[in-house]
Protein backbone atom coordinates (compact mmCIF):
# COMPACT_ATOMS: atom_id res chain seq x y z
CA UNK A 1 0.00 0.00 0.00
CA UNK A 2 1.47 3.10 -1.03
CA UNK A 3 -0.31 6.98 0.01
CA UNK A 4 0.69 10.56 -1.77
CA UNK A 5 0.36 13.41 0.68
CA UNK A 6 -0.96 16.53 -0.75
CA UNK A 7 2.75 18.62 -1.61
CA UNK A 8 2.74 21.99 -0.55
CA UNK A 9 4.13 24.85 -2.77
CA UNK A 10 8.00 25.37 -3.18
CA UNK A 11 8.95 21.57 -1.23
CA UNK A 12 11.39 20.42 -3.73
CA UNK A 13 12.30 17.24 -1.34
CA UNK A 14 10.60 13.99 -2.00
CA UNK A 15 10.61 11.58 0.71
CA UNK A 16 9.54 7.70 1.05
CA UNK A 17 8.31 7.02 4.56
CA UNK A 18 7.93 3.18 5.12
CA UNK A 19 6.62 1.81 8.17
CA UNK A 20 4.21 -1.47 8.55
CA UNK A 21 1.82 -0.05 11.33
CA UNK A 22 -0.62 3.08 9.85
CA UNK A 23 -0.04 5.41 13.14
CA UNK A 24 3.63 4.79 12.69
CA UNK A 25 3.43 6.22 9.21
CA UNK A 26 1.68 8.88 10.85
CA UNK A 27 3.88 9.44 13.07
CA UNK A 28 7.15 9.37 10.86
CA UNK A 29 5.16 11.82 8.59
CA UNK A 30 4.02 14.19 11.33
CA UNK A 31 7.67 14.40 12.17
CA UNK A 32 9.22 14.95 8.61
CA UNK A 33 6.38 17.93 8.08
CA UNK A 34 7.81 19.55 11.37
CA UNK A 35 10.93 18.81 9.71
CA UNK A 36 10.33 20.40 6.51
CA UNK A 37 10.05 17.42 4.59
CA UNK A 38 6.36 18.21 3.20
CA UNK A 39 6.62 16.04 -0.15
CA UNK A 40 5.56 12.69 1.33
CA UNK A 41 4.43 9.35 0.25
CA UNK A 42 3.57 6.91 2.53
CA UNK A 43 4.09 3.26 2.30
CA UNK A 44 3.89 -0.41 4.73
CA UNK A 45 6.77 -1.69 2.72
CA UNK A 46 5.07 -4.28 0.49
CA UNK A 47 5.37 -2.23 -3.21
CA UNK A 48 8.37 -0.02 -1.94
CA UNK A 49 10.44 -1.47 -4.11
CA UNK A 50 8.64 -0.66 -7.82
CA UNK A 51 7.99 2.83 -6.51
CA UNK A 52 11.53 4.00 -5.58
CA UNK A 53 12.93 2.65 -8.86
CA UNK A 54 10.20 4.68 -10.24
CA UNK A 55 9.60 7.29 -8.54
CA UNK A 56 13.00 8.84 -6.96
CA UNK A 57 13.61 10.10 -3.89
CA UNK A 58 15.62 12.00 -2.17
CA UNK A 59 15.10 11.21 1.70
CA UNK A 60 14.12 8.04 2.98
CA UNK A 61 12.89 6.98 6.78
CA UNK A 62 12.21 3.29 7.38
CA UNK A 63 10.63 2.59 10.89
CA UNK A 64 11.86 -1.42 11.31
CA UNK A 65 10.98 -4.04 11.31
CA UNK A 66 8.70 -4.53 8.78
CA UNK A 67 6.05 -7.07 8.54
CA UNK A 68 7.46 -9.38 5.60
CA UNK A 69 10.97 -8.50 6.18
CA UNK A 70 13.17 -6.68 9.20
CA UNK A 71 14.00 -4.12 6.15
CA UNK A 72 17.66 -3.50 5.97
CA UNK A 73 18.31 -5.35 2.33
CA UNK A 74 15.18 -3.17 1.34
CA UNK A 75 16.98 0.37 2.38
CA UNK A 76 20.05 -0.55 1.19
CA UNK A 77 18.48 -1.19 -2.33
CA UNK A 78 16.47 1.70 -2.08
CA UNK A 79 19.61 4.00 -1.18
CA UNK A 80 21.91 2.48 -3.84
CA UNK A 81 18.88 2.91 -6.70
CA UNK A 82 17.71 6.09 -5.71
CA UNK A 83 20.45 7.93 -4.30
CA UNK A 84 18.45 9.03 -1.28
CA UNK A 85 19.58 10.16 2.17
CA UNK A 86 18.01 6.90 4.27
CA UNK A 87 17.33 6.60 7.51
CA UNK A 88 16.52 3.81 9.63
CA UNK A 89 14.27 3.94 13.62
CA UNK A 90 15.30 0.15 14.79
CA UNK A 91 14.00 -1.07 18.35
CA UNK A 92 17.18 -1.04 20.32
CA UNK A 93 17.22 -4.29 21.12
CA UNK A 94 18.59 -4.36 17.17
CA UNK A 95 20.71 -1.09 17.14
CA UNK A 96 23.99 -2.18 18.12
CA UNK A 97 23.86 -5.31 15.58
CA UNK A 98 22.33 -2.79 12.70
CA UNK A 99 25.21 -0.54 12.93
CA UNK A 100 27.57 -2.89 12.91
CA UNK A 101 26.45 -4.44 9.63
CA UNK A 102 25.50 -1.16 8.40
CA UNK A 103 28.93 0.13 9.85
CA UNK A 104 30.63 1.05 6.13
CA UNK A 105 27.30 2.35 4.17
CA UNK A 106 26.54 5.90 4.50
CA UNK A 107 22.74 5.78 6.38
CA UNK A 108 21.61 7.33 9.83
CA UNK A 109 20.33 5.14 12.21
CA UNK A 110 18.59 6.05 15.05
CA UNK A 111 17.24 3.62 17.87
CA UNK A 112 12.93 3.57 18.15
CA UNK A 113 12.60 5.26 21.65
CA UNK A 114 14.78 8.59 21.10
CA UNK A 115 13.03 11.39 21.79
CA UNK A 116 10.78 13.33 18.56
CA UNK A 117 12.64 16.21 19.28
CA UNK A 118 16.24 14.08 18.02
CA UNK A 119 14.22 12.62 15.44
CA UNK A 120 13.18 15.77 13.83
CA UNK A 121 16.64 16.94 13.83
CA UNK A 122 18.10 13.92 12.35
CA UNK A 123 15.15 14.45 9.60
CA UNK A 124 16.13 18.18 9.36
CA UNK A 125 19.73 16.92 8.78
CA UNK A 126 19.18 14.39 6.26
CA UNK A 127 16.84 17.09 3.87
CA UNK A 128 19.89 19.33 4.51
CA UNK A 129 22.21 16.79 3.08
CA UNK A 130 20.15 16.04 0.09
CA UNK A 131 19.64 19.64 -0.76
CA UNK A 132 23.81 20.16 -0.85
CA UNK A 133 24.17 16.53 -2.74
CA UNK A 134 21.53 17.92 -5.05
CA UNK A 135 22.75 21.27 -5.41
CA UNK A 136 26.48 19.97 -6.18
CA UNK A 137 25.85 17.35 -8.62
CA UNK A 138 23.60 20.40 -10.34
CA UNK A 139 27.00 22.06 -9.86
CA UNK A 140 29.38 19.49 -11.63
CA UNK A 141 26.70 19.27 -14.60
CA UNK A 142 27.18 22.41 -15.19
CA UNK A 143 30.82 22.54 -14.69
CA UNK A 144 30.60 19.22 -17.32
CA UNK A 145 28.93 21.08 -19.51
CA UNK A 146 31.02 24.11 -19.62
CA UNK A 147 34.19 21.63 -20.45
CA UNK A 148 32.18 19.93 -23.22
CA UNK A 149 31.68 23.65 -25.05
CA UNK A 150 34.65 24.64 -24.40
CA UNK A 151 36.08 21.55 -26.31
CA UNK A 152 33.95 21.78 -29.03
CA UNK A 153 34.64 25.34 -29.28
CA UNK A 154 38.55 24.81 -29.64
CA UNK A 155 37.95 21.61 -31.62
CA UNK A 156 36.77 23.85 -34.45
CA UNK A 157 39.13 26.14 -34.13
CA UNK A 158 41.58 23.52 -35.01
CA UNK A 159 39.58 22.66 -37.77
CA UNK A 160 39.44 26.54 -39.22
CA UNK A 161 42.99 26.54 -39.04
CA UNK A 162 44.10 23.83 -40.50
CA UNK A 163 41.40 24.25 -43.65
CA UNK A 164 42.09 28.36 -43.62
CA UNK A 165 45.59 28.50 -42.96
CA UNK A 166 44.78 31.11 -40.28
CA UNK A 167 46.33 32.11 -36.82
CA UNK A 168 44.34 30.69 -32.94
CA UNK A 169 43.48 34.63 -32.57
CA UNK A 170 41.67 34.61 -36.27
CA UNK A 171 39.88 31.30 -35.97
CA UNK A 172 38.16 32.56 -32.38
CA UNK A 173 37.32 36.12 -33.91
CA UNK A 174 35.73 33.93 -36.78
CA UNK A 175 33.68 31.93 -34.79
CA UNK A 176 32.52 34.67 -32.34
CA UNK A 177 31.87 36.68 -34.97
CA UNK A 178 29.27 34.17 -36.75
CA UNK A 179 28.05 33.65 -33.28
CA UNK A 180 26.83 36.90 -33.32
CA UNK A 181 26.04 37.60 -36.48
CA UNK A 182 23.44 34.65 -36.40
CA UNK A 183 22.45 35.03 -33.35
CA UNK A 184 23.44 31.52 -32.41
CA UNK A 185 25.61 30.15 -29.28
CA UNK A 186 29.23 29.66 -29.85
CA UNK A 187 28.71 25.80 -29.70
CA UNK A 188 26.17 25.83 -32.45
CA UNK A 189 28.60 27.58 -34.46
CA UNK A 190 31.34 25.19 -33.70
CA UNK A 191 28.90 21.92 -34.31
CA UNK A 192 27.92 23.44 -37.77
CA UNK A 193 32.38 24.15 -38.39
CA UNK A 194 32.65 20.48 -37.27
CA UNK A 195 29.99 19.40 -40.00
CA UNK A 196 31.24 21.66 -43.13
CA UNK A 197 34.71 20.59 -42.48
CA UNK A 198 34.14 16.70 -41.52
CA UNK A 199 31.71 16.94 -45.36
CA UNK A 200 34.63 18.07 -46.91
CA UNK A 201 37.32 15.74 -45.87
CA UNK A 202 35.13 12.62 -46.43
CA UNK A 203 34.71 14.28 -50.14
CA UNK A 204 38.13 14.58 -50.44
CA UNK A 205 38.54 11.09 -49.30
CA UNK A 206 36.30 9.65 -51.65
Amino acid sequence: MIDKLNNRKGDTIKTLIIAAAEDMRKQLSEMAEQADLRNLILSDGVNAREQAAKSGFDVAILMLPLEKEFGLKLADEIRKTTGAQTMLFVPSKNYDEVCHRLRDKYFFILPKNISRNVAVSAMQTAGAYSERLSALESGNDTLRKMLSEIKLVNRAKCVLIEYLRISEKEAHRQIQKRAMDQRITLTEVAMDILKTYEYLNIDQKD
